[in-house]
């Protein structure tokens, strides 16, 4: 199968750059000087132009990759407030010191400095306003109001990479939930879009034909090159994806709708998903012949035969997981839960790469 090309949005999860000299409290908090000039990938009056949704988006993005006490996100409809903890910050330098073999370095230098000035972790906070938004940063036990020009540096310690945003992806009503920075992720990547301009619909459930869809994206998969006849499904006559299913049944990847009817419009249970995200997985050619396909979930005997090691496999990666030792197999899933699937195994399949 062929390989989707994910360096560009990928990059936004690896820290890499360093930190160099000191700063300390002010009225107006100066940071520029912890800041090493690699770190500055985007120009400061092309970030003073970005409109606060597009710096809400991208911050989202930062979270991506990392456990949830090295970075959090509190999102209101009307801020974003990012913590990243200093020691997330300090292994990022370890892990991208071939971009920036002076990074680790410097921030160890300049680690206690740091420290005396944000703690244990660097958190900012960006409120929309009447007139734009305001920018704030939060030291020495209180916030301090941050200026333009260190904005810019400060998102840019945040995201660490120079992504060019897709239009739109400002979803409303996925403001705070669980699931904001995946679906994100997906939506800047090109492979799920909203409901509408400003909606995505979270708790929504997702039908075979929209899976279909978006594993098919993932997949770097193409109508024009790769359709090579109609799908061996008799009820797919007028349905939008008939094609993008005929290729993905042609690649093995949705055997697990094994009858005569595809039926596009039935919700995906938890164990289709499952089987189709491990098949997607072999598909990538990621090695996962270590690791153990033992699945412990208590009812196992309510699963497809055919799903039982898949749902094992993707338990022991960590990119399903259950409720009170039980993964309800027959249960329908979320575009939420869809999104973190996905998300964690592109992240993997990014990995191998």
């Amino acid at each position: 199968m062929k390989k989707i090309m994910l360096a560009g949005a990928l990059s936004i999860t690896c820290f890499t750059g360093g930190f160099g000299g000191q700063a300390y409290a002010q009225d107006v908090v100066n940071v520029a000087n912890i800041i090493h000039p690699k770190q500055n990938v985007a120009a400061t009056s092309q970030l003073q132009a970005m409109p606060y949704q597009d710096i809400y988006k991208l911050l989202l993005l930062s979270k991506i990759g990392f456990e949830n006490n090295e970075v959090s996100i509190v999102t209101t409809k009307n801020s974003i407030t990012v913590k990243i903890s200093l020691e997330a910050i300090l292994q990022s330098y370890k892990d991208g010191t071939n971009l920036y073999p002076e990074g680790e370095k410097e921030f160890k230098e300049n680690y206690e400095e740091l420290k005396k000035l944000f703690g244990h972790a660097i958190q900012i906070k960006i409120t929309q306003t009447s007139n734009g938004y305001k920018s704030e940063v939060y030291t020495a036990g209180k916030w301090e109001a941050v200026s333009a020009e260190d904005l810019n540096d400060m998102v840019q310690v945040f995201a660490r990479a120079d992504v060019e945003l897709k239009a739109g992806g400002y979803f409303k009503d996925a403001i705070g939930h669980w699931a904001e920075s995946y679906i994100q992720f997906l939506y800047q990547t090109a492979i799920i879009n909203g409901t509408t301009a400003t909606t995505f619909n979270p708790n929504g459930q997702v039908t075979r034909g929209e899976l279909a869809a978006i594993i098919f994206r993932a997949s770097g998969l193409n109508v024009n090159e790769d359709y090579e006849g109609p799908a061996s499904y008799t009820d797919l006559n007028g349905f939008w994806g008939a094609k993008e299913v005929a290729i993905l049944e042609e690649y093995g990847l949705i055997d697990i709708f094994n009858g005569e009817k595809f039926e596009p419009k039935k919700p995906v249970t938890r164990e289709e998903m499952a089987y189709i995200t491990a098949r997607y997985l072999e598909g990538m050619e990621v090695d996962v012949a270590q690791v153990s396909k033992n699945n412990s979930f208590t009812d196992k005997n309510q699963m497809r035969q055919e799903t039982v090691e898949a749902i094992g496999l993707l338990q022991h990666l960590g990119i399903l997981n259950g409720t009170n030792g039980k993964f309800n197999p027959k249960g329908n899933l979320t575009r939420a839960e869809v999104s973190k699937i996905l998300t964690l195994t592109l992240m993997l399949v990014s990995e191998e790469e």
